[in-house]
């Protein structure tokens, strides 16, 4: 399982190209954007010169949660970033941020915490890298003056996948979604079975299926949101602290196999609540939308892209009140039949 933040150097031997603008985003901000997809929220933007100090100053205009630093090479090779080694955890991303490949993290997720004995680079159908893990002993056995964006084509073993590898010049004729599909999710009875009131680790038990159905979810390009009541909260069988701490896991674990979760919400809200604080008529409390409506405009995700998935009729209520399809799951159709059907 992964147990540390994600963390990527980024690349920017030409900021200039990564800066332009495409209906109203710059291009570095649709990687960055991407990366998060996948739980890496500590992000080291590499490049030379005067462009550190310029990059530095965009920093809060950028998407991410985490950490986000500029840092100048003397020149993009690997002595020059040898230098950053006690800056850099055990294994790390290596990427470029002019280059974007949709979904190229989720091979190389699950070996996040294994053992590395060789680079492994994910590359696209016509051999176009696009992203690397490795770690700090392996940056100590390369040739010092190799260049860094050589790293990607001449060492290690080499992934494929079948998205294309796009740039700043091949995106906006590209077939890139520049508003990508979702799925919306419901947790307890959809990944997990519903035991009522699950606050804990050790009461979460996947649904058999579970994974392989969010790879499917996750390899078809589309975003995963996760929307969920938990007036567990409110009754005061445990904390909103306990809601996220078990969401942590949950996600993490979901990364260990090789798919992800772009983000999610909950509501810990119910009007009928055993605690005062939340014993109210929530917008976020299913059957009404605003969770979902929450996460549509976050991500600037259309409601007749996506569709919901969820064990309950409030779910599908929900669903319907935001403007978007749902399937109810039930003992005969799980999660992966949904996907199976929905996603050939």
């Amino acid at each position: 399982m992964i147990t540390d933040v994600p963390h990527c150097a980024l690349l920017l031997p030409n900021p200039e190209n990564a800066l332009r603008a495409h209906e109203g985003q710059s291009f570095l901000f649709r990687v960055l954007r991407e990366y998060q997809r996948f739980g890496i929220t500590n992000v080291m933007l590499l490049t030379t010169g005067e462009a550190a100090d310029f990059l530095a100053s965009l920093q809060e205009q950028l998407p991410l949660r985490g950490v986000l630093k500029t840092y100048a090479l003397s020149s993009f090779t690997v002595e020059a970033m040898r230098q950053l080694n006690p800056l850099l955890p055990e294994t790390f991303f290596l990427a470029r941020g002019d280059c974007l490949c949709d979904g190229a993290v989720f091979p190389l997720l699950p070996l996040m915490n294994g053992h590395l004995e060789t680079l492994l680079t994910i590359v696209d159908t016509h051999d176009t890298a696009a992203v690397t893990l490795l770690n700090r002993q392996m940056l100590e056995s390369l040739p010092s003056t190799e260049p860094l964006t050589d790293l990607f084509r001449e060492h290690g073993q080499k992934i494929s996948v079948d998205a294309p590898v796009l740039t700043p010049d091949t995106l906006p004729l590209s077939s890139y979604p520049l508003h990508r599909p979702a799925v919306f999710l419901d947790r307890d009875g959809v990944l997990n079975y519903d035991h009522g009131y699950i606050g804990t680790q050790e009461r979460f038990d996947w649904i058999t299926g579970t994974f392989a159905a969010l790879r499917r979810i996750a390899s078809s390009g589309r975003h995963i949101f996760i929307v969920t009541n938990q007036s567990g909260v409110a009754r005061g069988y445990y904390s909103e602290e306990d809601v996220k701490s078990l969401m942590d896991w949950a996600i993490a674990t979901i990364r260990s196999e090789g798919a992800t979760v772009d983000d999610w919400r909950y509501c810990p809200f119910h009007p009928t609540a055993t605690l005062e604080p939340y014993r109210q008529n929530s917008e976020w409390r299913k059957p009404a939308p605003g969770m979902i409506q929450d996460l549509l405009t976050k991500w600037d995700v259309r409601p007749t892209d996506c569709f919901l998935i969820g064990d309950q009729k409030t779910d599908l209520q929900a669903a319907e009140a935001a403007g978007m399809a749902a399937y109810q799951v039930t003992p005969e159709k799980t999660l992966l039949d949904w996907t199976m059907e929905l996603l050939p």
